[in-house]
Order: C-alpha cells, then sequence, then structure tokens
C-alpha cells in the first residue's frame, strides 16, 4: 500500500463465508463439477478451481436469479448476505464452512495522514479503534442472528462440517 500512497487504519468485518448450494457439500469432491458464483477474484477462482468446482465472477446483484433459475449451483456468502438477499431461500444446503472473511480495509492518503499533527493522529487512530471493535462487534452479532434466523426459517439446512470432513477441505 505504501507504493500506492495509501495507509491502513483498521478492518471492518462482515463475517466468515459460507457455502449454500442445491446439493449438500460436505467434503470436496461434493463440489466437483458445480458451479459457483464468486465475487471477481483470482484468488477466488483458484480456490474454487482447487476443489474443481467451476467459479463464476458474477455480479452480485444476479446471484439471486442465478440460484433461483439453477443457472449456477452455489454462492459463498456471509450469514448476514445470504439472509438479507434472501439466498437460503433458493438454496436448500449452506455449509458453515468458514473458508474465508469477507472484511473491508479502511484506508486514508499517507500524504494526509502525515500533515495531521501527531496529537490530532493520535486521537483520531484511538476513536477509530474504538468505532471499528463496536463496529465489528455489531457486525458479528447481526451475523449470527441472522444465521439463526436462516435457521428458523426451516428453509435450509445447516450443514455443519467434522474435522475430518473439514480437514478434507483445508488439504485441497
Amino acid at each position: 500500500m505504501k507504493s500506492k500512497g495509501l495507509i491502513g487504519l483498521g478492518y471492518l468485518h462482515n463475517g466468515l463465508k459460507q457455502l449454500s448450494s442445491n446439493d449438500p457439500l460436505r467434503v470436496p469432491s461434493d463440489a466437483d463439477g458445480k458451479k459457483f458464483r464468486i465475487m471477481s477474484s483470482d484468488v477466488l477462482a483458484a480456490q474454487f478451481e482447487a476443489v474443481d468446482a467451476v467459479p463464476l465472477k458474477k455480479p452480485f446483484s444476479e446471484v439471486f436469479t442465478l440460484l433461483q433459475t439453477r443457472a449456477i449451483d452455489g454462492q459463498e456468502n456471509t450469514w448476514s448476505n445470504i439472509y438479507s438477499k434472501k439466498f437460503f431461500e433458493v438454496q436448500p444446503y449452506i455449509t458453515e464452512s468458514n473458508h474465508g472473511v469477507l472484511d473491508y480495509m479502511i484506508t486514508t492518503s499517507s500524504e494526509f495522514w502525515m500533515t495531521l499533527p501527531d496529537e490530532d493522529r493520535a486521537v483520531l487512530k484511538k476513536a477509530l479503534e474504538e468505532s471499528v471493535a463496536f463496529g465489528n462487534k455489531i457486525a458479528n452479532e447481526k451475523d449470527m442472528q441472522d444465521r439463526q434466523n436462516i435457521i428458523d426459517s426451516g428453509r435450509s439446512e445447516i450443514i455443519t462440517l467434522t474435522d475430518a470432513e473439514r480437514q478434507q477441505w483445508w488439504k485441497r
């Protein structure tokens, strides 16, 4: 980031990512040949290719329709996104994989940051740390409440991986 003139000030968390699908996903071979919507990222594409799945870079706004029409077999997202976008209504299974994190980095211009007096930077940094900690606490509570809302709906089965099943995903 330094070479781009940016400085990182913290991360806002949106939760860990889960896999929703038309079929149960317990081990990597369950994803073989299945099409999953991913964000536009070569890293995420490689992650799905490692388990012989087919990653499709599609806009977030199209995911519900793609799932509903079965143009794709599944997607990855946080509990809050799965709930708020109603993906659980058209996906019978959600594997609690916790396979990735969806965070937002707080940045500012290094040039701007360094023009601030030391005491102002210290006050801003402390205020930012406190507000990020509070925001992350609220986001985690929302994520867990949305997970429970999905369970309570009875629309999707939540699959909890055993340690042995989880290890198979990590080894890929």
